[in-house]
This record gives structure tokens, C-alpha cells and sequence, in this order.
């Protein structure tokens, strides 16, 4: 996609300037049949793997808690589990066969990936299915723990991932564990091990931040935590704006609470960034729910976003049957949202097993 100048109404109106043909990253939609039902899916559409693994972290600002509370959920009732491994795996292969005509992008998130004894399987399987620029999120506990035989940031690795995004919240070590509420999480060492593992095998490091009142709320801090991943060798960071609920849907949890007291609006920071010479614009994504801009210090490529939970809701309805995520929850369903019980798009469930008599005619025939 060439690149567009600087639009400024675009910082202002954020993904309410979304427009599918005129500014999205895709343009258009495809048309194809998912297990014999005709579908319209965003062509840009990411194939999202929803690890069953509980996260170890317990941050305040979880995403996790916050989609389900901004549709009146909670995480409890949300995340239904399927406990077999081998259905969950061919119904995750059947998954990504079917959905071969979009040729999705690939993610794993969780819940946290790296403590989940699946991953290795569900690694080799994204890599057999030849899933397009791999991406895995994690909170980077696991990343150093032997799973199958092998260290898990040597699984990642192996199987091809492109893309590996580690969340962070601050650069120093006892402060992002209080900030995550992580006894378990990587030293700074530790990091830098990581990062140089993923870089000799040709996975890209990126670190995510969150924008949280008091630790990382100004240009200064965004330089500091910059400088910070240069010196683990991390070129790539996102920072992120504490996500947006839909105040005509959500429960007051203490998540939702706790990111309406901290959350730093993105919008006064990327104006400040923009006259800030050291550094220098280069993009802006416009999503359905979300608004990204991209920008350059030295050699690292700095990414700020916006996500809106409200506004996800609004761009469905005002394009009703356009799918724009396919989440494959753990429950071993295919939906079309971060909720397993809307959207469900498949795999379809396995006939069920002849009864006694049928079984016994079956025999006979």
C-alpha cells in the first residue's frame, strides 16, 4: 500500500473514520463458502488462536476481562474450554483449511500462550498449514521454560514465527511486576536473552506498552522506554492507549474501572510527537475499532494505537454480515468475535456416534 500523507482529521476522528473501500488497509471484502455457507470477510481479516492457558499476570488493565465486561460478561463465563487435544486440533486444522481462500494472517494470544502445554502442537500446526506472517503475544514468562523437549522461545523459532510481541509495561523489573501483578516475569537479563534467541532465528522482537497515569504518560517516558528496548535489541515498540469500552453494554468491574482512572489519551501525545523533531512520521492505519500511527526515533519503528470497544459495535451494525476477525476460541469454535457464544462461524460439530441400534444395523448391512 503506497503511503498517504499526514491526515489530521483522521487523529481526530480515530476509527470513526473508518471506511472499508476508501481507507482501510485491505480495501474490499472476499466472498467465498465456509463449510457450505456463503460469508463476506474483510480481506485483511486475522486468524486469531485464543489459548486456553489461564494468564499468570493479573494486571489491572487486563484485555482479557475488558472485551467480555464491555458486552456485560464476564472472563468466567466467557472462556469455555475444550479438553480434548486431538478434537481442538482438528478443529483447528479444519479451521485454517477452510478459511485457505482469505489466507488469513496469524496470531496466538491468550489468556498466556507461553505457559500453555499445547503451544508446541499449535506452533507445528500453523507452520504445516503454511499460515501467513505468524505472530504470537505473550507476557514473555513462559518464553525460557522447557515444553516437548525445548526451551518455548526455541519453538517459536523453529515453527517460522515472524512476529513475536512481548508486553511490558515499564522498563524496570520490580515496577512492571507490580504494574502486571507478575511474581514470574523475565529480568531484564532474561529479556535480553529472549531477544537475541528470536533474533538469530529470524523473529522479530516487539515490546508492548500500555499508557498507564504516572508511568508512562509523557514524550519523555516514551523516549526512556525506546531507549530501554534498544538496549535488549528490540528495533520495534507499540505503545497503547488503555482500550475504550461500550457504556451502553459493560459491567463495572475492576478492570474497566481501573483503565477509566489510568488510561493516557493517545491523542495530546501524538501531537506532541509531532513536533518533537527527533521523531518523524510515517503512517496511519485506520481500523474498524482501532486507529494506529507509525512513526520513526533513530532506528526504531514506533507504533501508538487506539482501540474502542463502542465503536467495534457501531461498525458492525452499520455492516451487518461483513465478518472482520475470526477468533478460534478454546472451546474449539470458530466465531466471528472475541465472544465464543456470537458469531460462530464453525467448524461444524461431528455427527454423533451411532446409538446401540443404529450401530448394530450398520453391522448388519
Amino acid at each position: 500500500m503506497s503511503a498517504r500523507p499526514f491526515r489530521d482529521d483522521w487523529r481526530r476522528l480515530k476509527s470513526r473514520a473508518f471506511d472499508l473501500t476508501g481507507n482501510s488497509t485491505a480495501g474490499e471484502t472476499v466472498r467465498f463458502d465456509l463449510w457450505g455457507r456463503p460469508v463476506e470477510v474483510y480481506r485483511n481479516a486475522n486468524f486469531s488462536i485464543y489459548s486456553r492457558q489461564p494468564c499468570n499476570a493479573k494486571c489491572h488493565f487486563c484485555v482479557e476481562e475488558l472485551r467480555p465486561a464491555s458486552r456485560g460478561r464476564s472472563l468466567s463465563v466467557q472462556k469455555t474450554v475444550e479438553d480434548d487435544d486431538g478434537r481442538y486440533l482438528d478443529a483447528m486444522a479444519e479451521s485454517l483449511d477452510a478459511l485457505r481462500p482469505l489466507d488469513p494472517t496469524v496470531s496466538i494470544t491468550g489468556g498466556e500462550p507461553s505457559h500453555d502445554p499445547r503451544l508446541p502442537r499449535i506452533l507445528a500446526l500453523g507452520q504445516a498449514r503454511r499460515g501467513r506472517k505468524r505472530t504470537l503475544t505473550t507476557n514473555g514468562s513462559g518464553l525460557l521454560q522447557q515444553r516437548d523437549g525445548k526451551r518455548v522461545i526455541d519453538w517459536i523459532v523453529d515453527t517460522g514465527v515472524q512476529h513475536l510481541n512481548i508486553s511490558r509495561a515499564h522498563p524496570d523489573h520490580d515496577r512492571n511486576a507490580r504494574l502486571m501483578v507478575m511474581k514470574d516475569g523475565l529480568t531484564v537479563d532474561e529479556l535480553r536473552l529472549v531477544v537475541a534467541a528470536a533474533a538469530a532465528g529470524g523473529t522479530r522482537v516487539r515490546l508492548s506498552c500500555v499508557l498507564l497515569q504516572g508511568q508512562t504518560d509523557s514524550v519523555d517516558d516514551i523516549v526512556a522506554y525506546l531507549r530501554f528496548a534498544r538496549s535488549l535489541g528490540v528495533d520495534n515498540v507499540i505503545f497503547r492507549q488503555l482500550m475504550k469500552t461500550d457504556p451502553t453494554a459493560v459491567i463495572e468491574n475492576h478492570v474497566v474501572k481501573y483503565s477509566d482512572r489510568a488510561r493516557v489519551q493517545l491523542e495530546p501525545l501524538l501531537d506532541a510527537l509531532s513536533a518533537d523533531a527527533r521523531f518523524s512520521f510515517e503512517r496511519q492505519i485506520v481500523g474498524y475499532y482501532y486507529y494506529v500511527e507509525v512513526f520513526r526515533f533513530e532506528d526504531i519503528d514506533v507504533v501508538f494505537e487506539e482501540a474502542d470497544l463502542a465503536q467495534l459495535e457501531e461498525t458492525k451494525r452499520s455492516g451487518p454480515g461483513i465478518v472482520h476477525e475470526l477468533i478460534f476460541h478454546p472451546n474449539g469454535r470458530l466465531a466471528s468475535t472475541w465472544q465464543p457464544w456470537d458469531g460462530i462461524l464453525g467448524p461444524p460439530p461431528p455427527p454423533p456416534a451411532p446409538t446401540t441400534t443404529a450401530r448394530a444395523a450398520i453391522d448388519a448391512s
